[in-house]
């Protein structure tokens, strides 16, 4: 047997090993090929970097060297108007407007890098110019380069870009002022470039260069032109890489960096152009540079793929066949597990079965011994109404405890249905201390207070002094150095409440505990979620307030602050329905006058019954098998009531004779009582009135008064 064990073990394990081998080798078929190929690209990337690198110099050279001579050219012409001018006054020069646009226009031929040539007066107002004549009198003493000039300065000055007024052509100005008759400051003449002029040429440069880029730029980062032509490209930007250079005090370099205009990572370069804030720029694009090295390496793939697919295939079909093999070992193994947890489980669910009727039948002799005790009592109190009051009265509250408890007992092992009821808080919820205090112990103080105005509510008590215990129990674990806990019924406001919602009833339990953290906070309400220590907490004390909520039409919300404490607050809807007042005590019962035929196996509550029912009237006769009630009714025992137990040893049960008397004569009037509440449900369902055990004598005369009305 051992030996087929490891044979057993052993067969997975070898074919795991295939497994890997044969992934190993699909894994190879690829990773071989692909880095082959990662190296080729890589190699290729570099190689194509540092021929960027020495494209975007060169091309940054010859753009450098066009600049240059077009700027020595234009700075030829500026002497040669000097010429034309110095000397002379405004009025002479105004009289010579034909002569000097002549002139002018002569000096413009063959120069297509020439927009105009403008001279202004002392005042800035135009003198003459290359391109009209007469031309019009102008005032362009707002102009940069004219200011700069009337301020004092002699030399060639290179304005920032300028849009022309007349035609709205970008240029640049290069200018410089001339002398009048008396050696002052004449005026100044200027040559306007087109920046256009500049581009087409960068155009026609760098056409066969995808990626490359050329531009010119003033020293404050203002650019006159660039190609190709971008809507985006207005300046550089202070802190791209080129100005940071620039500010820096360097006149050239080549660099890397994201370019302030694109965004792109480039490879720049920028160069000044003479003695003028004038700079002339080249950038390459890497991302450009990268979709050329990419389409080179798709087409290398696309010929290598082949052959690599085919032996990859090879491999996956075999990998195939193994993994086949493989599950279906693991297939089996799991197969096992899942028995071996479904086994559990129906172990496990068959013990919560088990509790759950030790639970019912634990309660059922309870609630009988709870039953003999109460109408016991009620005798005590009828026979000896001045004896023993004060001690009697408290023995009644302990059977109310105990019942209570018995429900509570019964709800937690969801054998008790919830029954609704008519709950006046401000009669209902101040006891409920004497349930809560022990839980709580001596260190935190319990406070319960209802407003008087609070509306009573419909509710199963039972499950809310289960709630009411767990939300307690919470609040001491939270309170470890002693705190308090606060319980307060009041009418919620209509926003506390909510928009379309029917008035309601809010009960706010608050503690001065450790207070919840905000990232559990939203899973409290969830069955089984703990924040507390293995063994200390199970998980379902809050779900059960929040279910009870739920089921009640109401709700449940939680807020807490760490350090300062948790506020609980049970929304219920408001009962509409008056509250009685003036209900006569137990001991004041009206007579109901009728036989009654008692069915009870329990010779103690039987014994406590029927005082009681004599006690109202009742000529009570009991038997304490249901076979023996209805020997009695076969032989013709007519009572008016037949008031019956339902489990009972014998071959008949108090449900079958309920069905038997009603099938023989279906006038006949039955009440049952249990001590099982699971079964109260069920018995309503077949259309028998039914009692749980214990039932008040109150409980008990009502019961009897409305059926004998109803007969």
């Amino acid at each position: 047997m051992r030996q087929s064990n490891e044979v057993f073990v052993s067969a997975p394990v070898q074919a795991g090993q295939s497994v890997r081998w044969l992934k190993l080798l699909a894994i190879l078929s690829i990773a071989v090929p692909l880095f082959i190929y990662l190296v080729v690209g890589v190699a290729q990337y570099f190689s194509a970097r540092e021929d960027a690198a020495v494209k975007v110099a060169r091309s940054l050279r010859v753009a450098h060297e066009h600049a240059s001579k077009v700027l020595a050219a234009s700075e030829a012409l500026e002497a040669k108007v000097l010429v034309l001018v110095t000397g002379r006054s405004e009025m002479e020069l105004r009289l010579s407007e034909p002569q000097l646009h002549e002139a002018l226009r002569a000096y413009t031929v063959d120069q297509p890098h020439i927009q105009s040539i403008l001279i202004l007066d002392a005042k800035g107002k135009s003198l003459a110019s290359s391109r009209l004549q007469p031309f019009p009198v102008t005032d362009f003493s707002d102009g940069e380069y004219f200011r700069i000039h009337q301020q004092g300065f002699s030399g060639s000055y290179v304005s920032k870009p300028i849009v022309t007024r007349t035609s709205g052509e970008r240029v640049l100005n290069l200018s410089i002022p001339f002398k009048n008759e008396d050696g002052g400051f004449g005026g100044v003449i200027n040559i306007a470039l087109l920046a256009s002029y500049f581009s087409e040429y960068y155009a026609d440069s760098v056409a066969d260069e995808p990626g490359l880029a050329v531009l010119m730029f003033h020293e404050g980062g203002e650019l006159y032109t660039r190609w190709p032509f971008d809507e985006r490209a207005k300046n550089l930007a202070p802190a791209g890489p080129v100005m940071t250079r620039l500010n820096q005090g360097e006149e050239s370099a080549h660099l890397r960096g994201i370019s302030s205009i694109t965004g792109e990572d480039s490879f720049l370069a920028y160069r000044k152009v003479g003695r003028y804030p004038l700079y002339i720029s080249t950038r390459m694009s890497l991302t450009t540079l990268r979709k050329q090295v990419l389409k080179d390496l798709a087409i290398l793939f696309a010929l290598g793929s082949v052959p690599v697919a085919a032996l990859f295939f090879t491999a996956a079909i075999a990998l195939r066949n193994a993994r086949t093999s493989l599950q279906t070992m693991e297939s089996l193994e799991r197969e096992i597990e899942t028995r071996r947890r479904a086994e559990e489980a129906l172990l496990q669910a068959q013990k919560l079965e088990a509790l759950g009727r030790l639970t019912g039948g634990v309660a059922h002799d309870f609630n009988n011994a709870l039953m003999v005790i109460s109408n016991n009592l009620h005798l005590l109190t009828r026979t000896a109404p001045g004896m023993g009051a004060k001690h009697i009265e408290s023995m009644t509250r302990a059977v109310k405890s105990a019942a209570n408890l018995t429900r509570q007992l019964l709800a937690f092992s969801r054998r008790q249905p919830l029954v609704s009821e008519y709950v006046v808080l401000q009669d209902r919820l101040p006891p409920i201390s004497d349930l809560i205090q022990p839980a709580l112990g001596s260190r935190i103080r319990l406070q319960i207070s209802v407003d008087e105005t609070t509306a009573p509510v419909m509710l199963d008590l039972a499950e809310l002094e289960l709630s009411l215990l767990n939300l307690a129990i919470n609040a001491r674990d939270a309170m470890p150095d002693g705190g308090s806990l606060t319980i307060h019924a009041r009418n919620a406001t209509e926003r506390e409440a909510g928009a379309d919602t029917p008035a309601m009833v809010v009960i706010e339990i608050t503690d001065t505990g450790t207070g919840i953290a905000p990232e559990v906070l939203g899973k409290v309400f969830e069955p089984f979620f703990t924040t507390k220590a293995v063994g200390a907490g199970t998980g379902l004390g809050l779900s059960q307030v929040y279910g009870m909520c739920q089921r009640m039409n109401g709700r449940a919300e939680l807020s807490s602050e760490v350090g300062v404490g948790t506020q609980v607050r049970l929304f219920f809807p408001a009962s509409h329905v008056q509250r009685q007042e003036g209900i006569p005590p137990d001991t004041v019962l009206a007579p109901v006058r009728k036989t009654l035929l008692l069915v009870e196996d329990n010779d103690e509550v039987a014994a406590s019954l029927v005082p009681i029912l004599e006690a109202i009237g009742c000529q009570v006769s009991h038997v304490d098998r249901a076979d023996k009630a209805r020997e009695l009714l076969d032989r013709g025992e007519r009572p008016d009531i037949v008031l019956s137990d339902v489990v009972m040893p014998g071959e008949m049960n108090g449900i079958a004779l309920a069905q038997y008397v009603r099938t023989r004569w279906p006038r006949q009037s039955l009440l049952l009582m249990t001590g099982y509440a699971e079964q109260l449900d069920h018995i309503k369902t077949l259309g028998f009135q039914v009692l749980p055990k214990p039932c008040s004598p109150r409980m008990l005369h009502s019961a009897l008064q409305a059926i004998a009305s109803a007969a």
